[in-house]
């Protein structure tokens, strides 16, 4: 089975959001009113540089991406487990893999 790699967009955003680093900080308190409603994107030299979010926000985000790895971590130890019930004589030894670092790790 061939994995097939997911290209993701990067975000977007409209003029409301795009704040430059010089007025977020004279204006600080106003960035974060605004981030409890929609992400606000600080700019350093035109380049987006930091991103504000409401907690709650960012809280959701960090749990989804947790779940996300948890699952894909599971999913490729499923997948190893498999390959290994399907082919048993592939199967390496825990020792063997030891020697075979130790050994790469001599010749630095």
């Amino acid at each position: 089975m061939r994995k097939v790699a997911v290209m993701m967009e990067k975000p977007t955003f409209n003029a409301d959001q795009i704040v430059s680093s010089s007025v977020a900080s004279k204006h600080f308190g106003e960035i974060r009113r605004k981030a409890k409603t929609m992400p606000q994107f600080i700019t350093d030299n035109g380049t987006v540089d930091a991103v504000v979010l409401d907690y709650d926000y960012y809280e959701k985000l960090y749990m989804r991406l947790t779940e996300l790895e948890e699952n894909e971590e599971t999913r490729i130890l499923k997948a190893r487990v498999d390959r290994l019930e399907a082919n048993p004589a592939a199967a390496v030894s825990w020792k063997t893999i030891r020697r075979s670092n130790k050994n790469e790790q001599s010749t630095f």
